[in-house]
């Protein structure tokens, strides 16, 4: 698509996400239409790494109702959340309290402003144990204390699952790679829901730089996230401009992770965003990252490559790639920059 093969042309100061619709790749369309959606894709992932992305096929009366019951499991005793403390699981799955898993291991920084709770999918039939991270590992909480929340975020996560697997053959096509490129590599894909509570807060009283969620970027390969109508996410442009990504109804929003970024030889961009709610009443989020199966080698595609372009990065084991990132940001409670992350961020 680009006339040096996989070198990407300068990246746009957008001022607007555009929004893409996945329909022809849900519902069978035909080449054009989908050839049409990947054009649409790669122009945005080159220029922010953002887009809205419409036609996915999940009702808005399911995300009303994630949404529902997020703010009755934050709104529980504290007591209650923290015997689901993800210290408490080897797959770092489960409730983080304000100030992060270890509000005492930097506290030189100031901590973000959230709660969390972290999920992951089930175990699919026929799965390798090769792979799997915290694939059926997570804590749910008592049913009698949140009925329904175990029911239907599995049923949730599996749905945004499957609409990440679609989206793997839109990414391939828009890279000029066959659409079945990426099948067999999310055929278990990695797929962690995160629900990130944003306590309402007065931005008079809030310290300097301080954040619901202070800049950072993915580590996974991208992100399908829901947000309330309440807003607040905020993303760096080309310009080095903050620029709002507010909620569109029906919309998720869906961002490219360092993985993706290394995979595609920095074609692809792994964009910093923050956020600060700024509402008088409190905010709920819910991004599932999406990876493909932990044991995928990320070493620059074929398409990503040329001659004076050569590979950037060092091939290296989808999980192992991501927990390194996780495990410092789990020691530390804030996120982890990587280094090209890190130099976005002194540039802005």
């Amino acid at each position: 698509m680009d006339e040096h093969r996989g070198l990407a042309r300068e990246r746009r100061a957008v001022t607007k996400l555009p929004v893409i619709d996945l329909a022809p790749f849900i519902e069978g369309g035909g080449f054009d239409e989908r050839r049409a959606v990947a054009q649409a894709l790669r122009e945005a992932c080159i220029d922010i790494g953002f887009f809205y992305l419409a036609g996915h096929g999940i009702p808005q009366q399911e995300f009303d109702e994630v949404i529902a019951l997020g703010h009755r499991f934050f709104e529980l005793p504290l007591p209650e959340k923290m015997k689901l403390h993800s210290n408490n699981s080897p797959a770092r799955l489960g409730y983080r309290g304000l100030g992060g898993p270890n509000p005492g291991a930097s506290p030189d920084k100031i901590p973000d402003i959230k709660e969390r709770f972290h999920m992951n999918r089930e175990v699919l039939p026929g799965e390798p144990e090769d792979g799997r991270r915290g694939a059926g590992l997570t804590q749910w909480p008592d049913e009698a204390l949140v009925p329904g929340f175990t029911a239907v975020m599995k049923r949730h996560i599996s749905a945004r699952c499957a609409v990440a697997q679609h989206l793997a053959r839109a990414f391939a096509l828009s890279l000029d790679l066959p659409e079945s490129y990426f099948d067999a590599m999310y055929r278990y894909p990695n797929g962690s829901l995160v629900l990130n509570y944003y306590p309402a807060v007065d931005p008079a009283a809030l310290r300097d730089q301080q954040w619901s969620f202070s800049p950072h970027a993915d580590y996974n390969a991208f992100t399908l996230l829901y947000q309330d109508e309440n807003g607040g996410l905020q993303l760096l442009n080309a310009a080095g401009d903050w620029i709002d990504a507010d909620p569109i109804p029906g919309t998720m929003v869906v961002n490219i992770g360092d993985t993706f970024q290394r995979w595609t030889n920095d074609l692809y961009t792994s964009t910093l965003h923050r956020v600060i709610n700024k509402s008088a009443q409190a905010r709920i989020s819910a991004p599932l990252f999406a990876s493909p199966n932990g044991a995928t080698i990320i070493r620059c595609l074929e398409s990503c490559t040329g001659p004076g372009n050569p590979p950037r990065y060092e091939p290296v084991e989808s999980e192992e790639f991501v927990k390194g990132l996780l495990e410092e940001a789990y020691r530390t409670g804030l996120p982890t920059l990587g280094a090209k992350t890190a130099e976005r961020l002194h540039a802005s």
